[in-house]
Order: structure tokens, then sequence, then C-alpha cells
């Protein structure tokens, strides 16, 4: 039998990394930017509801008869309606978060580019406007949920209760 060969380990010193908090900042403000680009894209969708609201609606009643429809159209009208109103403000508040956040970067870069201040604000108003505009897009598709309950029930009750766990998880999630 042969002898085992020594083995020599090499021990590298440690490297100390300091955290730049420019590069966190960018990294932060660039996945707000892709959050806003997907509420946005989500949101114009769901502001095309509008056309399905003002148009000829089929009656649930027709649907279901001779049983009697678990919403009525109006009250299917009013949930669309309900829809579309949080998709518009969810867009109205990815658009103004997002503009809001272009101009304090634009003030700080004109002021030298050093100045990091209005990260401080910035990161709670952008914290602030993520949970408004995912729970007023979580509302919204809750609503468009019910309103199939009328046409589709075991369909739209599915999705309800799929939307409560969003809403449940969304609201964990923002007080994380």
């Amino acid at each position: 039998m042969s002898k085992p060969q020594p083995t020599t380990v090499t021990v590298l010193p440690a490297i100390a990394t300091v955290p730049n908090p420019e590069t966190e900042i960018e990294t932060n403000v660039r996945d707000f930017q892709t959050f806003v680009s997907f509420i946005l894209t989500i949101s114009i969708f769901g502001a095309s509801t509008f056309a399905v609201i003002v148009g000829q609606m089929q009656d649930p009643a027709d649907i279901w008869k001779p049983d009697p429809p678990p919403f009525t159209l109006s009250r299917v009208r009013t949930f669309l309606a309900i829809a579309w109103l949080c998709f518009v403000l969810s867009l109205a508040v990815a658009a103004y978060s997002s503009s809001l956040l272009t101009v304090w970067r634009q003030r700080a870069s004109r002021a030298g580019g050093g100045d990091h201040s209005w990260w401080k604000s910035w990161d709670r108003f952008g914290v602030a406007a993520s949970i408004v505009s995912h729970g007023l897009i979580s509302v919204a598709f809750f609503f468009l949920s019910v309103s199939l309950v009328a046409y589709v029930g075991e369909v739209g009750w599915i999705m309800v209760g799929f939307m409560i766990v969003c809403l449940v998880f969304g609201l964990g999630l923002s007080l994380y």
C-alpha cells in the first residue's frame, strides 16, 4: 500500500466588502421601475373593462332560469365598475409614483449626484405606492371574479377564493 499524499490547504484572506449605497439605490429603483411597468400593463388591460360596463350585457337571469342568479345584471355592472375604478386608480398610483421617482432622482443628480438623502423619502413612498398598487390590482381582480360568478358560478367562486388568497398574501407581504 502506498502512503497517502499530504494535502495542502491554502487559506485566502477574507476580503471585506463594503456595501455601495449608490449601487443599492439604483438596484432598488430598477426593481421598482420593473414593478411599475408590470402594474401599468395589468392596469391598462383591466381598464379596458369599461367597454363591457357600458355595452350590452346578457342578463344573468336568462342563464340561470328557472333559478334566480347569484347577482343581478345591475349588481354585475356595479362589480365591473368597481374593478374598473381600481384598475384606473392603480394606473394613476403607478404613473405618479414613477414620475415622482424621476423628479427626485433628477434633483439629486443636479445637486451633484452624491446626495442620497432623497432615498430615505423615496424608500417609504415607494413601498407605500407598491402596496397600494398591489392592493388595488388584487381588489380589481376580486370584483372581476365576483362578477364572473353571475355567469359561470363554479369558475367564478374558484377565482374569488384564489383572489382572497392573493389579498391575504399581499397583506402579509406588506406587513413583512
